[in-house]
């Protein structure tokens, strides 16, 4: 329902009363109340994650705008990034870049936009070309993270050493800034910018076990996002069993990560089922919104330096064979490294 109201939206702003591709605009106009009234509303819904209502404000505040606002294209392409919309997004941008000529900040988180969405969609040359821009418009990086983000697409095209210049310029800058200690990170072990390292996490389980990352370091993890409730997940529990006891000799765990609605239901069907592994009760739901479940079963897999191998989402266990296949080339590869 809401792809589709998206898709009409996205529709109606090709065909409304101002263009997709704006043209330059001569110089800054000074915007009215009702614009700025407009463009304040769009932004709170964008700082609560409403990628859609904050797309349908900003281009409510374009229409006042004569289909000129550098700022709404802007907020447009920020939203539709939100929405995981690509093309539109760089569509969006790309007006916001050819609108705020004369207005150096605006144009340097156009770019930044840009480059950000490139970087996404995998294409970190074009990802580079645009953070680039962005540090000509705004050469003392005002803009926060630019230098960051482009050493994500240096490391990304194995340019190990340009990036880490990068990264350090991003640390002078911003000693305590929201990238510092990822930044740190990338500095020690580069790879992390190329593979898709697991979150760092922590939690105590059911049978008092402290469960971390690290701890969970050197072995295979399978990481099962369910629910008593979920009917693929109670299919799927006796395949989920047979290969924790397949593999009980082994470097291999499992840890399931429950979003029942209720403790009580959750403890009662663990014990019922006997399963016999590490098991968190994720009342708030904070490791699933870690992990971006959305959602249930999902089983995420991570090797044995906490890279996540393989995701499967919405189907049950007993029906990935691809997943069992990972699990035991997994093991295989992480045997050697074994004394």
């Amino acid at each position: 329902m809401r792809s589709a109201a998206l898709a009409a939206l996205v529709c109606a702003s090709l065909v409304g009363p101002f263009p997709w591709r704006a043209a330059p605009a001569a110089a800054a106009q000074p915007q009215s109340a009702s614009l700025e009234t407009e463009l304040e509303k769009a932004r709170q819904f964008l700082q609560q994650h409403d990628y859609f209502n904050a797309l349908k404000g900003y281009q409510r505040a374009n229409q006042l705008a004569g289909g000129r606002s550098a700022d709404a294209f802007l907020g447009m392409a920020l939203a539709a990034q939100g929405m995981k919309v690509y093309k539109n997004a760089l569509d969006f941008a790309q007006s916001a870049v050819d609108l705020a000529a004369g207005t150096p900040p605006l144009l340097a988180r156009a770019h930044k936009v840009k480059g950000q969405v490139f970087a996404a969609t995998g294409d970190p040359k074009s990802a580079e070309s645009e953070l680039r821009a962005a540090l000509v418009v705004d050469p003392d990086s005002n803009i926060a993270d630019l230098h960051y983000e482009l050493a994500l697409a240096l490391l990304a095209q194995h340019r190990d050493d340009e990036a880490m210049a990068e990264l350090r310029k991003e640390i002078e800058i911003r000693p305590h800034g929201t990238t510092a200690e990822e930044a740190q990170a990338l500095i020690a072990n580069p790879r992390r910018g190329r593979e898709r390292y697991a979150p760092a996490f922590s939690f105590v389980s059911s049978d008092g076990q402290a469960i971390s990352l690290d701890t969970l370091r050197g072995r295979v993890v399978l990481l099962d996002f369910w629910a008593s409730w979920c009917g693929p997940c109670v299919r799927a529990l006796p395949s989920v069993k047979k290969v924790q006891k397949d593999h009980a000799r082994e470097p291999f765990v499992v840890v399931g990560i429950s979003r029942d609605m209720e403790e009580r239901a959750w403890r009662s069907f663990v014990d019922k089922n006997g399963m016999a592994w590490p098991q968190y009760f994720d009342r708030t739901g904070q490791l699933a919104r870690l992990f971006d479940v959305k959602a249930i079963p999902t089983y995420v897999l991570l090797d044995g330096e906490g890279i996540e191998r393989m995701r499967v989402q919405g189907t049950g266990f007993h029906d990935s064979r691809d997943l069992t296949a990972e699990i035991d080339k997994q093991l295989k590869l992480l045997a050697p490294s074994r004394p």
